[in-house]
């Protein structure tokens, strides 16, 4: 029989966002099926589909067929130089109820720009901001992970909100689970994020202090690409436990949460570019009371430190 994968499941599959399969099907490269309402790509299109993308990277010219070593996620930056010629700001991050506001406000403001969104993890978007490639770097990895990243470059990091991370396990913790250590238990399966994303890093150092091998962990190579995809695996009872924000848990009333740290969301900024219209519009609005009041509000995060600039 002929699979049918909704677009949440290809976004998984081909590790990319579900945003970008629809813009796929829409600029015709990736062909669906109308099912009710409701959009499916058959085992067969998804594979079509592929076949295309893979052309021409054999030796001999002939098409390879997909596999998942040779298909390039979109993490990769390779095709994103168009984004400099556009007109207004490239933002470079994954998406937020604290962001959506933003870039509202800013397509409101008198002085503000478009703002385009290029949606990838903490390393790649501040890679992108090295490079180039973004103006702004939204992330939630240490000072000195974003000094090093960036290097040579001036930066000012305007604080956003801080967030409570933990993991995501199944109604009343049926594991136990309250550390990294219980981690290694073999009965636990876990859904790991992708490398370069804030989850990662930080899960990944946190083992090195603790001395636990990965390997110890089944499912440690289990990657989903947002908080949201490594819920659902919990919640859908494919694994026991993952590791994301607190504000993800709330879509899922089948979970719990429990709380490992807080993490600080920054919007990382070339120092040059700050009084440069719509920089300085963006700056205005992240500073305001309205804006701080409407995020605590519809998030819950704590705006104590929201509008503060760091230099680095």
């Amino acid at each position: 029989m002929n699979k049918l994968y909704t677009a949440q499941e290809v976004a998984d599959r081909l590790k990319i966002k579900k945003t970008t399969v629809y813009e796929l099907i829409k600029r015709g490269e990736l062909e669906s099926s109308k099912i009710g309402k409701q959009l499916r790509v058959s085992e067969e299109q998804l594979t079509q589909y592929l076949n295309r993308s893979s052309s021409g990277n054999s030796e001999s010219g002939q098409d390879i067929p997909y596999t998942f070593v040779n298909f390039e996620p979109e993490s990769s930056l390779l095709k994103r130089d168009y984004l400099l010629h556009s007109s207004g700001i490239i933002l470079g991050g994954q998406t937020s109820a604290a962001l959506e506001l933003l870039l509202g406000k800013m397509s409101a403001h008198p002085d503000g720009l478009p703002v385009l969104q290029s949606h990838m993890n903490d390393y790649n978007g501040l890679y992108s901001l090295y490079f180039e490639k973004a103006h702004i770097a939204a992330t939630s990895l240490d000072i000195d992970d974003i000094r090093h990243l960036v290097p040579g470059i001036p930066l000012i990091l305007l604080s956003l909100y801080k967030y409570s991370v933990g993991f995501y396990v199944q109604a009343g913790n049926p594991e136990k689970i309250s550390s990294v250590e219980d981690l290694t238990d073999p009965k636990v399966v876990f859904m790991n994020r992708e490398k370069g994303s804030a989850r990662r890093v930080y899960l990944d150092r946190l083992l090195k202090e603790r001395g636990i091998s990965s390997e110890k962990i089944s499912g440690y190579r289990n990657e989903a690409v947002s908080d949201m995809s490594s819920a659902s695996s919990v919640f859908e009872h494919r694994t026991n436990v993952a590791f994301g924000e607190e504000m993800i848990a709330r879509y899922f009333p089948g979970l719990d949460f429990v709380p490992v740290t807080d993490m600080q969301m920054y919007l990382a900024i070339p120092a040059e570019s700050v009084r440069k219209p719509g920089f300085s519009a963006l700056v205005e609005i992240v500073q305001s009371e309205d804006f701080k009041t409407e995020i605590h509000h519809l998030t819950g995060y704590d705006t104590s430190y929201t509008g503060e600039m760091i230099c680095i």
